[in-house]
Order: structure tokens, then sequence, then C-alpha cells
């Protein structure tokens, strides 16, 4: 491993490895680190990704949208159209949400060759110990390097050495792959006896989906949860993996010293429905253009938390103060219920998509 570099990034997920990609464009000597041996392995993630029409809605104020998508069309596994939210009851509210699954594994890899094609050094198999000063210490070595992009999730080891604030809320979730053939419409289900809390998903793939989970009471594990709805489905599942989506919006400093924080470790996730590739990116390239600026300009780090607050902020905390309106919500059947059946598909669009901020930012229909 090179001793020294501009900037080590660890963590070759979307916001990683678009961080690292940008920072090597502009002429910076990147170091992309990654734990796990093969990029993007294992997989847990719905692999969702909302169209480019959705996300210029959702996220208005959101710059380079167009450099990072649409995606290259060999990475979508499905084009899908619309989703169907269904009650605990079993009543079903559509609404359009057009978009794109993808084989994660792969998505990652790609985004990771893309930095790799833009001069950055890719490391995997190559773990983050700790940080001090300029020195960064990993199980191959140690390194110096003058800015951190923490991209390593959401138990972020690079904000804990650093001393940032840690992701106050965090909902397990589990998914898993489940073969066969499947309408081009997402569906999400409701109700305490499925997913307490949370929601239960089916995103189409080609020849398979993608089923999981997520939770926000504690109570019946995961595994089980996730065994009884595939047996009520009829499903048969493989490649099961669990993990953690933050879900209380951004941490309240995404830089400290010389150590920005971007993606799940920065709490750049949609709380209200727990996606988070699309923020990561965006986040991911404004972290590597804040430390370009920071490293040839002089420019100051802190412009990259002033400009991804510009960028996502409010869209972020909005769809955070939506998810803690809905948790009350969530933890009654009968209140869950009654509301989807007041609010419709368009109001539940509202809350899963647009955190509450659908009248702003949609066009009228």
């Amino acid at each position: 491993m090179q001793n020294r570099c501009d900037v080590v990034v660890v963590g070759a997920g979307p916001a990683g490895s678009t961080a690292a990609r940008y920072a090597a464009e502009a002429g910076l000597d990147v170091l992309l680190i990654d734990k796990r041996r093969v990029v993007g392995v294992p997989v847990c993630c719905g692999e969702f990704n909302a169209s480019p029409e959705v996300l210029a809605s959702t996220l208005p104020n959101a710059s380079g949208l167009d450099e990072l998508f649409p995606i290259d069309p060999g990475l979508i596994q499905r084009e899908l159209r619309a989703a169907v939210a269904v009650s605990p009851g079993g009543r079903e509210y559509e609404f359009e949400l057009p978009g794109y699954t993808v084989d994660r594994d792969t998505f990652d890899r790609h985004l990771a060759n893309a930095a790799g094609r833009a001069g950055a050094v890719l490391s995997p198999d190559t773990a983050f110990l700790g940080w001090k000063g300029s020195r960064v210490t990993t199980t191959r070595g140690e390194t110096e390097a003058r800015v951190v992009v923490a991209a390593d999730g959401p138990l972020s080891h690079v904000c804990r050495s650093a001393g940032m604030e840690q992701n106050a809320v965090l909902a397990p979730a589990i998914t898993c792959r489940v073969d066969g053939e499947f309408s081009d419409r997402l569906q999400f289900f409701f109700g305490n006896r499925i997913a307490p809390g949370g929601y239960a998903w089916v995103f189409p793939k080609r020849g398979c989906a993608n089923v999981g989970l997520g939770v926000q009471k504690r109570g019946t594990p995961l595994p089980v949860l996730l065994r009884a709805f595939l047996a009520s489905n009829g499903f048969s599942a493989r490649d099961v993996q669990a993990g953690f989506v933050p879900v209380s919006g951004p941490i309240r400093e995404t830089v400290r010293g010389n150590v920005l924080a971007v993606g799940d470790a920065a709490g750049q996730v949609v709380a209200s429905n727990g996606g988070g590739i699309a923020t990561a990116m965006i986040c991911g390239r404004l972290a590597g253009l804040a430390a370009a600026d920071h490293l040839l300009r002089g420019e100051p780090l802190g412009a990259y938390e002033r400009a991804w607050r510009s960028a996502i902020g409010r869209e972020l905390l909005a769809a955070a103060r939506m998810k803690r309106m809905a948790d009350r919500v969530l933890g009654s059947d009968f209140l869950l219920e009654r509301t989807m059946s007041l609010i419709g598909g368009r109001g539940i669009a509202d809350v899963i998509i647009y955190g509450g901020l659908r009248k702003a930012h949609a066009p009228r229909e």
C-alpha cells in the first residue's frame, strides 16, 4: 500500500467510490480502501433507484444529477413503473414511482472501477484501524493522507475515531433474493405482524426479486419475521443478509479536522423510505470536489458541509421529521389502516417518496 497520498477514502460503496472518482478526476492522488475482499459483497440493500425524473423532483437543489444519473443501461436489472402499498388489512394503494433495480454488487464494482479509471488506487481486503492527524492505520500498513473521507457505513469506525457524532437511530433490516417472475411494480407491505414499526418489500428484478423487511420495534428476531413473510407469499429465499439503516437524519457535523463523512456514515439517507444510494452518490460527488478545492485551491473543508446541506439537507431533514411522525402511526395497525385509507395513494407517495414536501416539489397532476 502506498505510504502517502492526498486523500484516503474508507469504504467503496456508492458514496466512497463516487468521492474517490471526483477527487481523482480533479488530479488528486487518491487511495480507496474497502474491508471486503470483493467490493459489493455481501449485498444488504433493496437495490432500487428512482428514475432521474423522480430524483430531480424530490431533490430539486441537488447538483450533478445529469453526471451521476441515469446509469449505464447494462446495469439495470428491471425497469419499474409504479408501487403498491399494502395495508395491514390487505387493501392496496397504487402510486407512480418510476425507477429500476440493479444488482448492487455489480453496481458497486462499476462505481469503484469508475474511480479507478479516474486514477484512484483501489485496495480491497483493507480494513481501517485508526486515524490520528494525517496518519491512517490499516490492516495493510500506514499511509499519510491530507484528507480522509469516511464512507464506511452506518457504524462508521472512521467517524468514531475522529470524534464525530454517530447515527442516533439504526433500523435493523434483512434482505434476500427470491427466484421467479414478478410484475413491474414495487410492493410495500405494512403491519406489525409483518414488520413491526416498519415495512416489508418485494422489488422485482430480472427473473427474481429483492425481498426483505425493516423494523423499528425490537422483539421478534428479523430472520423469524422474514421466514414468516416468505412463507405467507410462497417464496423460497437465498442470499439472506442483515444490516442496519440510519433513519434519524444526518449527523450534526460531517466535517471534523481533515475528515469528511459521507453516505450512511453521515446519515445521508431518506429516512421516510430508507433509500440511500442516490443521496450517497450526490454527497460523494460533493465530498470529492470539496477535497479537491481544499487541497488545490485552499478552500476550507467546511465548504462540503454547506454544499451538501444546500443540495439535499432540507429534504433529508423533512424525511426524518416525517419518519418520526409516521412512527406514531406505524405502531398501531388500527391507526395505520385508518391513515392509509384517509390519505390514499397520493398521500402515501407524499410520505414515502417526498417526506411530506410533495406540494412544494411535485408538478401538478
